[in-house]
């Protein structure tokens, strides 16, 4: 691997970067950077990442993305549009075998190996074919960023502007909700169908055992870091939760279940309406297509995190190291830390202290302690942020809410946040929805039209501004704040 001091600085020196947060390690995170930074032929040219870098700090990844990247892989998807209006339709068939191919190695070849009784040979086998799959079926992620990410103001400016020109909306909360209802999402995600179906088992709607239940999505609370294998008492302690809240449970599916329709049904009356351009509406569809595109990615990162656990706590067993541990490899360091060739467990603890890994087509880097403290240099300098009590974002659902803060920067914390609080973070996670559902509203750093706070946050019905670039940095814990979704504004009320 090449050292620091011979990468070509340009990639990462004088960027304008996208910031996202996860829990992760670089087992996990770093096949997206492979995935992501891979040219082939399904890809649109110019779709491709040239850079993917992230910062690993007890437990928590900070990944970061070029808004250069970002801009031209959004201008590549609207040119082509502008010349194939069903330009999603066509991507998405490009990756439906491989999508196919790793979900039914999960579902049906992995589950009948036998970890224990395989030699180390075949186990690194395994683990390259699993590693493969994955990356075949996820080379579309860079389209989905790109696109998600980098068409927010394209999309919002259109949208205003056609609006204005017909004199359908008065106000800037006319604007936003006429934004909301175009960008809501038309179908279900795999969270919200397990909890219609989990809400199903226990209102008596079908005869689903809990066992069998589990057995469907015992993976769904995994993330970049953790693979829990969730049994029937977890979900029965859901359930619990559920009875105890008060809600009639019958209703509280309904209300899911319908959501998508009714998201559809408000965006066909809009559109009759307004009479939107085709290529707004082409790229309001491309949106919706993503959407649904994004949660599918998501649910394939779980099941590749569960599958690479099991792999990884059976080479614990064999070598005589923690989990942990070989959580700090890149997946082509694996083969040689078995055969004793490759990074040292010494190595190892210096990467869980404090890391980096990037990530191009060309090359790839891991930098540990001093190292990694000079690549944030680099890329960022000093930050220095002025006292600010009021900021803006993009409103991706409507409302107004006054309440306390909570910054919540891992799924480690969400517990801290009470009924009522203001959820903040540099972005949402499916692991934060526990702590969404008894938020009055979500502000993030970042975060598109597609973005999962932007979605749960219509499906709760509480207001959410995304994309405010510094809110996790001009604020803390027990501010009181007013968030006023309706014009993209949020506002500190105590000094």
């Amino acid at each position: 691997m090449k050292k620091f001091n011979n990468f070509n600085l340009s990639l990462i020196k004088n960027k304008q970067w996208y910031h996202q947060r996860f829990d992760g390690c670089p087992m996990f995170i770093f096949p997206v950077a492979e995935a992501e930074t891979r040219r082939e032929k399904r890809k649109p040219r110019g779709t491709e990442a040239k850079i993917r870098v992230c910062f690993f700090d007890s437990g928590k990844a900070d990944w970061y993305l070029d808004m250069a990247d970002i801009k031209r892989g959004a201008n590549a998807i609207i040119r082509l549009t502008k010349k194939q209006p069903n330009i999603s339709d066509i991507l998405l068939r490009r990756w439906r075998k491989d999508e196919k191919r790793f979900e039914d190695f999960f579902w049906q070849e992995f589950p009948k190996i036998n970890l224990r009784r395989i030699n180390d040979h075949e186990l690194i086998e395994l683990w390259q074919k699993e590693h493969a799959l994955f990356l075949e079926r996820f080379t579309s992620s860079s389209i989905i960023d790109h696109f998600a990410l980098g068409t927010d103001q394209y999309i919002g400016d259109l949208l205003r502007r056609e609006a204005s020109r017909l004199k359908k909306y008065q106000k800037e909360s006319d604007y936003t909700n006429i934004f909301s209802i175009s960008t809501a999402p038309t179908r279900q995600s795999f969270i919200n169908q397990a909890e219609i179906d989990l809400l199903k088992i226990v209102t008596g709607e079908v005869k689903e055992s809990l066992r069998d239940f589990s057995k469907r999505y015992f993976w769904i609370k995994n993330n970049y870091v953790l693979a829990q294998i969730l049994s029937e008492k977890n979900f029965r302690e859901e359930i619990k939760a559920w009875k105890a809240s008060g809600k009639d449970l019958k209703t509280e599916f309904r209300r899911i279940e319908k959501t998508p329709r009714i998201n559809q049904q408000r965006k066909e009356a809009l559109f009759r309406k307004y009479n939107f351009s085709p290529l707004l509406r082409t790229l309001i569809k491309i949106s919706d297509d993503f959407t649904w595109w994004q949660d599918e990615r998501k649910k394939s990162t779980y099941f590749n995190i569960h599958m690479g656990c099991e792999i990884l706590k059976e080479i614990s067993r064999r070598k005589r190291c923690s989990i942990e541990e070989l959580k700090y490899l890149l997946p082509n360091e694996l083969s040689g830390f078995v055969s004793g060739m490759g990074p040292t467990r010494k190595q190892l603890e210096a990467r869980i202290g404090f890391s980096a890994i990037i990530g191009t087509e060309e090359q790839n880097q891991v930098l540990t302690g001093q190292e990694a403290k000079h690549l944030r240099k680099i890329m960022f300098g000093r930050k220095i942020q002025k006292k600010v009590t009021d900021f803006r974002g993009l409103s991706a659902s409507t409302g107004k809410a006054i309440g306390r803060v909570k910054i919540v920067r891992s799924a480690t914390e969400v517990a801290k946040v009470k009924q009522g609080d203001i959820l903040v973070a540099v972005m949402t996670r499916p692991d934060y929805v526990v702590a969404m559902k008894k938020a009055a509203a979500i502000v993030t750093n970042e975060g598109g039209i597609t973005s999962h706070a932007a979605i749960v946050s219509r499906e709760l019905g509480i207001p959410c501004i995304i994309g405010t670039k510094i809110a996790t940095e001009v604020l803390k814990d027990g501010d009181l704040v007013e968030v006023n979704a309706n014009h993209g504004w949020v506002r500190k009320l105590n000094k």
